[in-house]
């Protein structure tokens, strides 16, 4: 927001006229006046000119009205800055983030502080632009270092993991009660087998599988029996049967014109051929075509294996002799000493691992 002093024509201030021009004032206005009418007859309206004098109507609407200070309490006007709208060009235009990201990695080094800073801003926009936020773009998280365990964790995981490797415990089975001993019941259990009795479901006791023949008959699997059909009767009813016209009328067969079929040998030409005449296009084209002696086929030259004079004269270019050069490929698969032994592996030292696999294994005869 800025304030300006403005002083529209409504409010001009004019220097007031000194005493000795007052006698002449009235003289001047008259003449002005006949200058007035002597110009306003001169000047011919025409209508073109009238039509192309008016303004255009815009459709833009102005960003206030003016007023005139003297009506209000200060000669100031206030005039707001507009916001600025985000059309989808701008929208869109914004660099990707992960692209600033990239090259503010880059050159990180290479550019001051004050250029930096003018990158992050633009990766803010980006990231904060309506489109990146409908597509749910976020910022690339840096990888966790994931840190290495000590002797102490391992050892506690080492343990863990002979836990977890033992076989599991069967349950142990509830030795039998012998019923012929009496006991007295407990109080608990008697609370607990009538609390059970009114507020859980009892066991159903089920059929043993013995007894169960509905269950052995169902099981069985079914039995289809295969209907063999009857042979074919002349019965009355088709025997007294009368065929309809429509049946007679389909049932005969089609009868097809055979000259439609059958054409004669040679086939007559029609006359709108014989009558044709070619025009200077079907007439160049039904030429042969013409090779000249530079044009002809290896096979048809009289001398095929002439090599022509250009080509004797010809002189092969720096890139066509580089070309021409065969590569050189090293040949990395054969050794030039294979039984040389590197100092490496002069020096390794096997594992209890390798040394338990190195032994031969031990057949019984």
């Amino acid at each position: 927001m800025w304030r300006k002093e403005t002083k529209p024509k409504c409010c001009e201030e004019h220097e007031s006229l000194p005493k000795q021009m007052q006698c002449f004032w009235p003289e001047v206005c008259e003449e002005l006046q006949k200058l007035k009418c002597r110009h306003v007859k001169r000047f011919v309206k025409r209508k073109r000119l009238m039509k192309l004098a008016v303004p255009l109507r815009s459709m833009k609407v102005n960003r206030f009205v003016r007023t005139c200070p003297c009506k209000l309490e200060k000669s100031i006007e206030i005039s707001r800055l507009d916001e600025r709208k985000h059309t989808r060009t701008e929208q869109l235009a914004y660099p990707k983030a992960r692209q600033l990201l990239l090259f503010k990695e880059e050159a990180r080094t290479l550019f001051d502080p004050f250029r930096n800073a003018n990158l992050n801003r633009l990766i803010r926009k980006s990231l904060f632009s309506m489109y990146s936020r409908l597509a749910n773009v976020q910022p690339p998280k840096r990888k966790k270092v994931i840190p290495k365990w000590d002797l102490k964790e391992w050892a506690h995981h080492t343990i863990k993991l002979n836990k977890l490797a033992k076989p599991k415990k069967p349950k142990k089975i509830p030795k039998e009660v012998n019923t012929c001993e009496y006991r007295r019941p407990s109080s608990t259990w008697i609370l607990r087998t009538i609390f059970s009795f009114f507020f859980y479901r009892q066991p159903s006791k089920r059929m043993p599988l013995k007894s169960m023949k509905r269950f052995k008959y169902l099981a069985e699997p079914k039995k289809h029996e295969l209907l063999e059909k009857p042979e074919w009767t002349l019965t009355d009813v088709m025997y007294r049967y009368k065929a309809s016209q429509r049946l007679i009328s389909l049932s005969r067969p089609v009868k097809f014109d055979e000259t439609k079929f059958i054409r004669p040998l040679p086939e007559p030409i029609p006359e709108s051929v014989l009558k044709a005449v070619a025009t200077a296009r079907t007439k160049s084209l039904a030429h042969p075509t013409s090779r000249g002696t530079k044009s002809a086929l290896a096979d048809i030259k009289e001398n095929p294996f002439s090599v022509s004079p250009l080509a004797i004269k010809y002189k092969a270019t720096k890139r066509i002799k580089d070309l021409a050069e065969p590569r050189e490929y090293e040949n990395k698969h054969i050794r030039d000493n294979p039984y040389s032994i590197s100092p490496a592996a002069l020096k390794a030292k096997a594992s209890p691992r390798t040394i338990s696999l190195a032994k031969p294994k031990v057949r019984s005869s």
